[in-house]
């Protein structure tokens, strides 16, 4: 069955720009890859414009980003998270993040 998986990134105010250059260079093409073979099925970023954790986002002085990445099933997660591709884009998109990300996953239940 399919997964879906959350992640919120909380990327420092000065370097939103910079992240989503790295991440339109580096990840995005990994996430096509993974599309073309299948093991992706969906997946976006999305910048925070509003939400619960405003407030938290302002004194921090970060952005928060969504993550929803839609993956076959825990193989392909697996996969991705291995891949060294993604292993070079995470350890770089890291240094952006003063504080770590929030992450959920599992088996998707309904969907339309």
């Amino acid at each position: 069955m399919a997964q879906t998986n959350v992640i919120v990134l909380r990327i420092a105010k000065d370097k939103a720009t910079e992240f989503e250059a790295l991440f339109e260079q580096e990840q995005y093409p990994n996430w096509q890859k993974h599309k073309k073979t299948g093991g992706f099925l969906a997946a976006s970023l999305t910048r925070v414009e509003f939400g619960s954790e405003e407030d938290d986002a302002m004194r921090g002085k970060y952005v928060n980003y969504v993550v929803v990445a839609k993956v076959r099933d825990m193989r392909a997660h697996t996969t991705h998270d291995n891949d060294p591709d993604f292993k070079a884009y995470d350890d770089k998109a890291e240094a952006f993040q003063p504080e770590g990300p929030s992450v959920w996953g599992g088996t998707t239940i309904f969907e339309i």
